[in-house]
């Protein structure tokens, strides 16, 4: 058996099995990820990609495992401990996992042998397509105030400079990352931003994976009547996805914090997480 670091030259060689919307996240900064191959090292018999969260902060180091794949039960073993080596590295303190339920069939064994506690629940994220959003309370209103704007429409200097100020609020939404990636990662044409004096008040982001899913990455807004500011980004961004979407197109949604739970239990009231194995354990 052999353990690869993956990176983003040899991740190619495992998309296959990982997936393009997990793989595309190896190109960023606090993403990584192992594979142990086979004895014969022609396949890959266990693997997982993880993210680091707080790991340029003063709060503790975690990390939340987003992948994992074990087809040899005899290389779990030689995952974790290479996983427990590398963590260390980086003073992580615990580790969260949330796996798809679908994907769990040999992965919860291999975790719980591993010394994680983990257990059946509802996810974060919710997975609707476009006419339900079309449906909702917020939609029964089409005006969008004149403060909302395409990110399209936005310089790269000015983007940077609405980046650093939801750092500084420490609002990243799904982006721990989010003052390191490209202005490219967020789709420009159904992204927005709230402006009020010449100065940005609030964000809602989305990525397109490459499976084609769109999934939202920031809603924040700040300042007097923020939750307008929200709602009327939201509003827009429904409207021009009904413009140049079908309407049986998905939308991945994330209640990660109280804030966008709250908001996701006010527009989706009937809104179910994807069923997930999720637990964790500390790190010695």
């Amino acid at each position: 058996m052999e353990i690869i670091d993956l990176n983003e030259e040899n991740i190619r060689e495992f998309v296959s099995e990982i997936g393009e919307d997990v793989a595309e996240n190896i190109s960023r900064d606090y993403y990584r990820g192992i594979i142990v191959t086979s004895e014969d090292g022609k396949k890959m018999a266990a693997g997982v990609i993880w993210q680091y969260r707080n790991l340029t902060e003063e709060r503790d180091t975690e990390s939340v495992i987003e992948w994992i794949r074990v087809c040899d039960t005899v290389a779990a073993g030689a995952l974790f401990d290479a996983y427990s080596e590398r963590v260390a590295k980086e003073n992580t303190v615990r580790t969260h996992v949330v796996i798809p339920v679908k994907d769990s069939s040999n992965e919860t064994q291999a975790l719980q042998d591993a010394g994680f506690k983990v257990r059946l629940t509802e996810g974060d994220n919710i997975v609707v397509s476009l006419s339900e959003l079309s449906t909702l309370a917020v939609m029964k209103s089409r005006k969008v105030p004149d403060y909302i704007h395409p990110l399209n429409t936005l310089v790269l200097r000015r983007f940077r400079r609405g980046v650093e100020q939801c750092v500084s609020i420490g609002q990243t939404g799904l982006c721990e990352d989010l003052d390191l990636l490209p202005m490219t990662w967020f789709d420009p044409d159904i992204s927005f931003y709230a402006e009020k004096d010449g100065k940005i008040c609030g964000f809602l982001l989305f990525h397109v994976m490459p499976s084609g899913m769109i999934a939202i990455q920031l809603m924040v807004g700040w300042g007097k009547d923020f939750q307008q500011t929200i709602l009327g980004m939201i509003r827009k961004f429904i409207i021009t996805m009904e413009e140049n979407y079908s309407p049986d197109t998905k939308i991945q949604m994330n209640r990660r914090n109280q804030a966008s739970l709250l908001l996701a239990e006010k527009l989706l009231p009937r809104g179910f997480g994807i069923p997930v194995y999720a637990g964790g354990r500390e790190e010695s």
